[in-house]
Protein backbone atom coordinates (compact mmCIF):
# COMPACT_ATOMS: atom_id res chain seq x y z
CA UNK A 1 0.00 0.00 0.00
CA UNK A 2 1.28 3.45 -0.88
CA UNK A 3 2.55 5.51 2.02
CA UNK A 4 0.87 8.72 3.11
CA UNK A 5 3.96 10.63 1.97
CA UNK A 6 3.70 9.18 -1.54
CA UNK A 7 0.01 10.05 -1.78
CA UNK A 8 0.71 13.56 -0.48
CA UNK A 9 3.44 14.14 -3.09
CA UNK A 10 1.15 12.86 -5.82
CA UNK A 11 -1.58 15.22 -4.66
CA UNK A 12 0.81 18.17 -4.62
CA UNK A 13 1.98 17.28 -8.13
CA UNK A 14 -1.62 17.20 -9.36
CA UNK A 15 -2.31 20.56 -7.71
CA UNK A 16 0.77 22.04 -9.37
CA UNK A 17 -0.32 20.73 -12.77
CA UNK A 18 -3.83 22.10 -12.29
CA UNK A 19 -2.46 25.49 -11.28
CA UNK A 20 -0.22 25.71 -14.35
CA UNK A 21 -3.13 24.71 -16.59
CA UNK A 22 -5.36 27.38 -15.04
CA UNK A 23 -2.66 30.00 -15.49
CA UNK A 24 -2.31 29.05 -19.15
CA UNK A 25 -6.07 29.46 -19.63
CA UNK A 26 -5.96 32.86 -17.92
CA UNK A 27 -3.08 33.96 -20.12
CA UNK A 28 -5.07 33.53 -23.35
CA UNK A 29 -5.35 37.01 -24.82
CA UNK A 30 -8.53 38.82 -25.81
CA UNK A 31 -8.81 39.70 -29.50
CA UNK A 32 -11.64 42.01 -30.60
CA UNK A 33 -10.16 42.79 -34.02
CA UNK A 34 -10.55 39.42 -35.75
CA UNK A 35 -14.24 38.61 -35.28
CA UNK A 36 -17.35 40.54 -34.31
CA UNK A 37 -21.05 39.90 -33.78
CA UNK A 38 -23.48 41.63 -36.16
CA UNK A 39 -27.23 41.57 -36.70
CA UNK A 40 -29.06 40.72 -39.94
CA UNK A 41 -28.62 44.31 -41.15
CA UNK A 42 -24.88 44.31 -40.50
CA UNK A 43 -25.06 46.46 -37.36
CA UNK A 44 -22.28 45.64 -34.89
CA UNK A 45 -23.29 44.06 -31.57
CA UNK A 46 -20.69 45.33 -29.11
CA UNK A 47 -18.61 43.07 -26.89
CA UNK A 48 -20.45 42.58 -23.59
CA UNK A 49 -23.85 43.58 -24.99
CA UNK A 50 -27.18 41.93 -24.13
CA UNK A 51 -29.64 41.29 -26.95
CA UNK A 52 -33.36 40.64 -26.37
CA UNK A 53 -35.16 38.71 -29.10
CA UNK A 54 -38.93 38.26 -28.86
CA UNK A 55 -40.59 37.44 -32.22
CA UNK A 56 -44.31 38.07 -32.45
CA UNK A 57 -44.94 35.06 -34.73
CA UNK A 58 -42.35 32.32 -34.11
CA UNK A 59 -42.29 29.29 -36.39
CA UNK A 60 -43.89 26.15 -34.96
CA UNK A 61 -41.75 23.02 -35.35
CA UNK A 62 -41.94 19.44 -33.98
CA UNK A 63 -39.52 20.54 -31.22
CA UNK A 64 -41.61 23.53 -30.18
CA UNK A 65 -41.78 27.16 -31.22
CA UNK A 66 -38.50 28.21 -32.85
CA UNK A 67 -37.03 31.41 -31.39
CA UNK A 68 -34.11 32.19 -33.72
CA UNK A 69 -32.25 35.50 -33.40
CA UNK A 70 -30.71 36.96 -36.55
CA UNK A 71 -27.15 37.09 -35.23
CA UNK A 72 -24.02 36.54 -37.33
CA UNK A 73 -20.28 36.31 -36.74
CA UNK A 74 -18.22 38.43 -39.14
CA UNK A 75 -14.60 37.73 -40.04
CA UNK A 76 -12.83 41.09 -40.25
CA UNK A 77 -9.59 39.72 -41.68
CA UNK A 78 -8.32 38.75 -45.12
CA UNK A 79 -7.72 35.15 -44.03
CA UNK A 80 -10.03 32.28 -43.03
CA UNK A 81 -10.47 32.05 -39.26
CA UNK A 82 -11.23 28.94 -37.23
CA UNK A 83 -13.62 29.72 -34.42
CA UNK A 84 -16.04 28.12 -31.97
CA UNK A 85 -18.46 29.34 -29.33
CA UNK A 86 -18.32 28.81 -25.59
CA UNK A 87 -22.01 28.72 -24.70
CA UNK A 88 -23.33 29.14 -21.16
CA UNK A 89 -27.06 28.51 -20.70
CA UNK A 90 -28.05 30.26 -17.48
CA UNK A 91 -31.86 30.14 -17.72
CA UNK A 92 -34.34 28.07 -19.74
CA UNK A 93 -38.01 27.83 -18.82
CA UNK A 94 -38.76 24.92 -21.20
CA UNK A 95 -37.62 23.09 -24.31
CA UNK A 96 -34.05 23.02 -25.55
CA UNK A 97 -31.33 25.24 -26.97
CA UNK A 98 -29.59 24.12 -30.15
CA UNK A 99 -26.31 25.63 -31.30
CA UNK A 100 -24.81 24.59 -34.66
CA UNK A 101 -21.93 27.06 -34.79
CA UNK A 102 -19.95 26.90 -36.92
CA UNK A 103 -21.25 23.52 -38.18
CA UNK A 104 -21.65 20.69 -35.66
CA UNK A 105 -24.91 20.78 -33.68
CA UNK A 106 -25.36 20.60 -29.91
CA UNK A 107 -28.88 20.31 -28.50
CA UNK A 108 -29.10 21.00 -24.75
CA UNK A 109 -32.07 20.47 -22.44
CA UNK A 110 -30.40 21.54 -19.18
CA UNK A 111 -28.55 24.57 -17.85
CA UNK A 112 -24.90 23.98 -18.70
CA UNK A 113 -21.76 25.38 -20.28
CA UNK A 114 -20.14 23.83 -23.34
CA UNK A 115 -17.82 24.72 -26.22
CA UNK A 116 -18.56 23.88 -29.84
CA UNK A 117 -16.06 22.36 -32.25
CA UNK A 118 -14.01 24.68 -34.55
CA UNK A 119 -14.59 22.28 -37.42
CA UNK A 120 -14.92 24.83 -40.22
CA UNK A 121 -13.35 28.26 -40.76
CA UNK A 122 -15.21 31.45 -41.51
CA UNK A 123 -14.07 32.71 -44.88
CA UNK A 124 -12.17 35.98 -45.24
CA UNK A 125 -14.43 39.06 -44.91
CA UNK A 126 -17.46 36.78 -44.63
CA UNK A 127 -20.41 36.50 -42.23
CA UNK A 128 -21.52 33.21 -40.71
CA UNK A 129 -24.80 32.68 -38.88
CA UNK A 130 -24.59 31.93 -35.16
CA UNK A 131 -27.01 29.09 -36.03
CA UNK A 132 -28.66 28.99 -32.62
CA UNK A 133 -32.34 28.44 -31.79
CA UNK A 134 -34.36 28.07 -28.64
CA UNK A 135 -37.22 25.57 -29.07
CA UNK A 136 -39.81 26.81 -26.57
CA UNK A 137 -42.55 24.46 -25.44
CA UNK A 138 -44.51 27.25 -23.73
CA UNK A 139 -44.37 30.99 -23.03
CA UNK A 140 -41.18 31.88 -21.20
CA UNK A 141 -37.55 32.68 -21.91
CA UNK A 142 -34.06 31.31 -22.32
CA UNK A 143 -30.83 33.18 -21.55
CA UNK A 144 -27.41 32.18 -22.86
CA UNK A 145 -24.04 33.85 -23.32
CA UNK A 146 -21.81 33.26 -26.35
CA UNK A 147 -18.02 33.75 -26.11
CA UNK A 148 -16.16 33.37 -29.40
CA UNK A 149 -12.96 31.33 -29.33
CA UNK A 150 -10.28 31.93 -31.98
CA UNK A 151 -8.01 29.06 -33.04
CA UNK A 152 -4.85 28.60 -35.09
CA UNK A 153 -4.36 25.51 -37.22
CA UNK A 154 -1.03 23.78 -36.70
CA UNK A 155 0.30 20.70 -38.42
CA UNK A 156 1.07 17.95 -35.92
CA UNK A 157 2.59 14.64 -37.01
CA UNK A 158 -0.04 12.77 -38.95
CA UNK A 159 -2.96 15.18 -38.60
CA UNK A 160 -3.88 18.89 -38.39
CA UNK A 161 -4.76 20.28 -34.98
CA UNK A 162 -6.29 23.54 -33.81
CA UNK A 163 -4.82 25.46 -30.90
CA UNK A 164 -6.71 28.13 -28.96
CA UNK A 165 -5.11 31.51 -29.70
CA UNK A 166 -7.47 34.08 -28.20
CA UNK A 167 -10.88 34.84 -26.77
CA UNK A 168 -13.10 36.88 -29.05
CA UNK A 169 -16.13 39.05 -28.17
CA UNK A 170 -18.88 37.87 -25.84
CA UNK A 171 -22.61 38.66 -25.85
CA UNK A 172 -25.69 37.56 -23.92
CA UNK A 173 -28.92 36.69 -25.71
CA UNK A 174 -32.38 36.61 -24.13
CA UNK A 175 -34.68 34.39 -26.20
CA UNK A 176 -38.26 35.38 -25.29
CA UNK A 177 -41.53 33.69 -26.25
CA UNK A 178 -44.39 35.95 -25.18
CA UNK A 179 -48.15 35.70 -25.38
CA UNK A 180 -48.90 37.47 -28.71
CA UNK A 181 -51.82 39.27 -27.06
CA UNK A 182 -49.43 40.77 -24.53
CA UNK A 183 -46.88 41.72 -27.17
CA UNK A 184 -49.44 43.34 -29.42
CA UNK A 185 -51.07 45.07 -26.47
CA UNK A 186 -54.53 43.60 -26.96
CA UNK A 187 -56.64 44.12 -23.85
CA UNK A 188 -60.32 43.34 -23.43
CA UNK A 189 -61.34 46.83 -24.57
CA UNK A 190 -58.82 47.03 -27.43
CA UNK A 191 -56.25 49.23 -25.63
CA UNK A 192 -52.62 48.88 -26.69
CA UNK A 193 -49.62 48.13 -24.47
CA UNK A 194 -47.38 51.17 -24.10
CA UNK A 195 -44.83 50.00 -21.51
CA UNK A 196 -43.52 46.93 -19.67
CA UNK A 197 -42.16 46.82 -16.10
CA UNK A 198 -40.49 44.13 -14.00
CA UNK A 199 -41.34 43.20 -10.42
CA UNK A 200 -39.12 46.04 -9.13
CA UNK A 201 -40.99 48.63 -11.15
CA UNK A 202 -38.15 49.13 -13.64
CA UNK A 203 -39.15 49.65 -17.27
CA UNK A 204 -38.01 46.86 -19.60
CA UNK A 205 -38.12 46.37 -23.38
CA UNK A 206 -39.86 42.99 -23.39
CA UNK A 207 -41.69 40.70 -21.01
CA UNK A 208 -39.31 38.60 -18.93
CA UNK A 209 -39.54 35.37 -16.96
CA UNK A 210 -41.34 35.95 -13.69
CA UNK A 211 -43.64 38.79 -12.64
CA UNK A 212 -44.28 41.56 -15.19
CA UNK A 213 -46.59 44.58 -15.35
CA UNK A 214 -48.09 45.79 -18.64
CA UNK A 215 -49.30 49.37 -18.91
CA UNK A 216 -51.98 50.03 -21.54
CA UNK A 217 -52.96 53.16 -23.44
CA UNK A 218 -56.20 53.41 -21.46
CA UNK A 219 -54.23 53.86 -18.23
CA UNK A 220 -54.78 50.35 -16.90
CA UNK A 221 -51.89 48.24 -15.63
CA UNK A 222 -52.13 44.45 -15.81
CA UNK A 223 -49.95 41.98 -13.89
CA UNK A 224 -48.77 38.90 -15.76
CA UNK A 225 -46.41 36.05 -14.95
CA UNK A 226 -44.16 34.44 -17.57
CA UNK A 227 -43.07 30.90 -16.64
Amino acid sequence: MKSLKTLLLAGLSLMAFTTVYAQEEEEVETDLTTLQFVDADGNVIADGATVNFAPTDPEETPGGFEIKPGIFVENLTDEPVYTAAQVNITAMSSGSLMCCFPANCYNKFELEEFTTDPSEPIKAKAKHSLNTEWYAEAYGSCTASFQLKIYEETLAPGQPTKVLRANGPKITVNFIYNDPASINGVSNDGAKAVAFYNANGQQINNLQKGLNFIKYSNGKTVKTVIK
